[in-house]
Parts: structure tokens; C-alpha cells; sequence
């Protein structure tokens, strides 16, 4: 005989029907919700470890507003296609014929105009380069940078990337007013570097090539300072979703060497240039960035 599950106890858990005795039934309902629960907290447990390592959630956020443009420098190894060309002369004669495009870091050999290979150029990252706007509307600072991770500027050089040269790269899309200024206005003071051995043991997974932070001053209408720093790592399959807490905490590592220094006060802010694909081809793809207010408890605020 087939049990009503309304009737047996079993209705308010489960609208299968029952043809056990209640009592079994009741025992098959718990067990269904014992073997539940370890689902659900994995779940939860995902969500918690999302909010936190992914999206940042717990991050202060800032009222002040930042743009930004950077565009990067690859170094092309000629060793490389120069091995590359005996290659492809060795295996399809010397009637091949072999192109390095510096735009897209590719080798590509063609016989009678057909492709019979392309490959990635050997290359290394080499600097990171643009400029940050940051602070109220109508009341910005202009922090231009250009840093070489393996090789940080020297202390008290003036002009950073230079006045000319936004206003050459960037003249469309900067308003005017941000590239009047004396490339006396701009100096670099104290840097520090980061590697993975200042990040104990969860360092050794990081892959991290090297990484430079240094203050900015800016001294033209609302001056400021500006920690900025560049860090190249090798996480093209897996760090991307993480960049985020991953820029925050560098940063925060950063700010404490810079204290350890000369500085009685934090930088008014920061950013963190994160090249996490160093050998993809485009700007986007190749590195991520993250800006934020340093409080004067050093703090980091997050920008838009």
C-alpha cells in the first residue's frame, strides 16, 4: 500500500511519494539531509573564499575618481629568431621566407606567400609606462610613470615619463590641462622591490618575476604623492581572477617597505600594475591594474 507523504511526516521535506512505513521514511529523509548539509557548506564555503580572494568584498571602498592609461615594452631576443630562421631555412630551403612582426611578438615563415609556420617570438617584459589622474573633479593629480621592474628608477629623477611624451601618446584622449605642467613637477623618490621570498610559503606559488613600487611626487595644482609599482609573474593559466587581492596585498607589502624607510607618512595613494600574462600580445590582456586611496593608517581604499 502506497503512503500519502502528507499524511506520513514525510510531506513538509519531500513531495516524492513513500511506500515505506513512516518511521523508514523518516530515517530516509534525515539521511537524504545529513548527506546535504557537506553540499551546502562547500558551497558557502566557495562563496566565502570567492568574496574574499576574487572580488575583495571586504575592501574599504574610496570617493575619489582615477583614469589611467599604460602601454607596456617587450624586448624581443634577435638571438632567438635569428635561431628560428636557420630553422626554417634547414627544413624548407632557402627559398623560405622568415618575418618578425614587432607589433605582435610572432615569427612567421612563408613559403611561395604560404604560412608553413608561426610562433611566438622570444621576448621578455620590460617596463610598464602611462600616467595616473587621480583625486576630486576639478581637483586632480597627474602621477606620470614609466618602470622597469628588474632595473627601478633612481631616487630624485625628475619628469618620470615627461610631459612630452603624454602629450604625444595620449594628446585625443588626456585633456590638455593635465599635460601643462613642467616635467620639474614630477620626482621620483624612494623605491622598493618585492620577490615571491617576502610572501612565505604561499610566495612559492605566486611565480612572481619581479615587482618595483615607487612614490611619485607631484607638485604642479593639487599636489600629492602616488605609490606606484609594476609586478611581472608567470600566472598566464590561473592568477587572472585573483589580481584583485593579489594587487592588495603587494601593495600593502610595498607601503611597509617604503615605511621602513624615510617616510613618516604613507603616499596619498597607490597603484598596482599587475602583468600577469607577460607574453600575451595586447595591453588588456597582458597585465591588470587597481588604484586606491592610502588612508592615513595605511589603509588601501579601492577607487573606481
Amino acid at each position: 500500500m502506497q503512503i500519502d507523504p502528507l499524511s506520513s511526516g514525510c510531506g513538509n521535506v519531500s513531495r516524492l511519494p513513500c511506500t515505506w512505513p513512516a518511521p523508514r521514511c523518516s530515517e530516509a529523509l534525515e539521511m537524504q539531509l545529513r548527506l546535504q548539509w557537506p553540499i551546502v557548506i562547500v558551497v558557502v564555503l566557495v562563496a566565502i573564499a570567492a568574496s574574499e580572494l576574487i572580488f575583495d568584498l571586504r575592501a574599504p571602498r574610496s570617493e575619489l575618481h582615477q583614469m589611467h592609461a599604460i602601454t607596456t615594452t617587450v624586448s624581443l631576443q634577435t638571438a632567438g629568431y635569428n635561431a628560428f630562421e636557420a630553422e626554417m631555412e634547414k627544413k624548407y630551403g632557402p627559398n623560405v621566407v622568415t618575418l618578425l612582426d614587432l607589433q605582435s611578438s610572432r615569427m612567421t615563415a612563408k613559403i611561395n606567400g604560404k604560412l608553413v609556420d608561426d610562433r611566438p617570438a622570444p621576448s621578455w617584459f620590460s617596463d610598464a609606462r602611462g600616467f595616473f589622474l587621480v583625486g576630486k573633479e576639478g581637483a586632480m593629480s597627474t602621477f606620470p610613470f614609466s618602470i622597469n621592474p628588474a632595473e627601478p628608477p633612481e631616487p630624485g629623477r625628475h619628469g618620470g615619463l615627461g610631459a612630452g611624451y603624454l602629450r604625444t601618446r595620449w594628446a585625443k584622449r588626456l585633456p590638455a590641462k593635465y599635460v601643462d605642467f613642467d616635467d620639474r613637477d614630477v620626482v621620483t623618490d624612494t623605491c622598493v622591490t618585492i620577490s615571491s621570498s617576502d610572501f612565505g610559503w604561499p610566495g612559492r606559488f605566486l611565480l612572481l618575476r619581479n615587482g618595483a613600487f615607487c612614490v611619485q611626487f607631484w607638485k604642479g595644482s593639487s599636489p600629492g604623492s602616488m605609490l606606484i609599482g609594476v609586478v611581472v609573474a608567470d600566472g598566464d593559466s590561473w592568477m587572472r581572477p585573483f589580481t584583485r587581492r593579489l594587487c592588495r596585498w603587494f601593495t600593502s607589502k610595498a607601503i611597509g617597505r617604503v615605511a621602513a624607510t624615510d617616510r613618516a607618512v604613507p603616499a596619498d595613494y597607490a597603484a598596482c600594475v599587475l602583468v600577469d600574462r607577460p607574453n600575451r600580445p595586447s595591453v588588456p590582456e597582458k597585465l591588470q591594474s587597481y588604484v586606491y586611496e592610502v588612508r592615513r593608517d595605511a589603509t588601501l581604499a579601492a577607487m573606481n
